[in-house]
């Protein structure tokens, strides 16, 4: 045996030790109750053995369940499902979540106060743009009430597999209270779930908080502007581009290309106002091949030439 596989040995064998196992629904219910009176405590940890009986998940806390062995049929609003090792669940508060396995089922469920994820913890997943949406929606005002679910099927993922395993152990071992160490296997674990492949993600509701959603969107398209195109900010946030293009329209009252155009407009407004730059440097640095047509534009929106507004802009200062 190599010394990966003493080290996963030892791992697991630790984890045999800790007190987070329960035996049926009445026991989840009990340690979800003393969780939500504990003030000191904003992460919880289980695992359920056994689970032929069925375990109802309590709501009113951001949940992601772990099947880490056998087979389980999950219920999601009333809509049934069966998961096998490897699959993952993320839900809101208000999504109604229950589920029963065969004898070999071990399923992890954890727990999460709002209180957890806090500003700093959220932006070390940013560049995560599904998960960070859903965490940052689950806890909006907007969503409240508005079931919310992302199902994984992690099968082949081991270091999913490891992950989980590695915050469970973390929380139990610091008695479920916050610690920067905690924290980041939390974050370890959503990168991991984030930057698997697409195909991954196998069901998820159909809900979309436009407006947070709208936001990101046009960040995104601002960071990349020289060179974005829509084909890729759909492949970025999981979105067919004609869905993006109607989406984007809906909420701001232009398409995709005018977004980009104005956006790149106010760009060259800046350079104009804050460099020397020409104004053929600036174009050639937005991206266009085609001057003439963004010259033509330019005038069209600003009412002058990109070389006329500097030469406003500096008789105006």
């Amino acid at each position: 045996m190599d010394v990966t596989a003493v080290q996963y040995a030892s791992f697991y064998q630790f984890l045999k030790t800790l007190d987070c196992y329960l035996g049926d629904d009445g026991q989840m219910i009990g340690e979800v109750q003393h969780f939500s009176e504990n003030p000191r405590r904003e992460i919880a940890a289980f695992v359920t053995r056994e689970t032929t009986e069925l375990i109802e998940v309590p709501s009113d806390f951001i949940r992601m369940l772990y099947i880490m062995k056998g087979s389980v049929r999950v219920a999601i609003d009333g809509s049934e499902s069966c998961l096998s090792e490897g699959g993952l669940i993320l839900t809101n508060a208000a999504t109604k979540l229950s589920y029963n396995g065969d004898a070999e089922a071990e399923v992890i469920a954890f727990y999460f106060k709002p209180g957890y994820f806090t500003e700093s913890l959220l932006g070390q997943f940013f560049e995560e743009p599904q998960l960070y949406r859903f965490f940052v929606e689950a806890l909006s005002e907007e969503s409240r009430g508005i079931s919310r679910y992302l199902i994984y099927d992690f099968a082949a993922v081991t270091d999913v597999h490891f992950y989980t395993l590695l915050l469970l152990k973390q929380v139990v071992k610091m008695a479920y209270f916050n610690n920067k160490v905690t924290k980041s296997a939390f974050v370890l674990l959503i990168v991991e779930i984030s930057q698997a492949e697409p195909e991954r993600l196998i069901a998820k509701d159909n809900f979309v908080s436009n407006g947070q959603l709208t936001e990101e969107l046009l960040a995104y398209i601002d960071a990349r502007l020289e060179q974005v195109t829509l084909e890729e900010v759909a492949r970025k946030f999981h979105f067919h581009p004609n869905y993006l293009s109607s989406l984007l329209k809906e909420k701001t009252g232009h398409s995709f290309t005018e977004i980009v155009l104005l956006r790149k407009i106010e760009r060259c407004k800046q350079y104009l106002e804050q460099t020397d730059l020409t104004a053929q440097a600036i174009v050639e640095r937005l991206g266009y091949k085609d001057k003439a047509f963004f010259y033509k534009r330019f005038k069209q929106i600003e009412g002058v030439t990109p070389r006329q507004y500097r030469k406003m802009r500096e008789e105006e200062n």
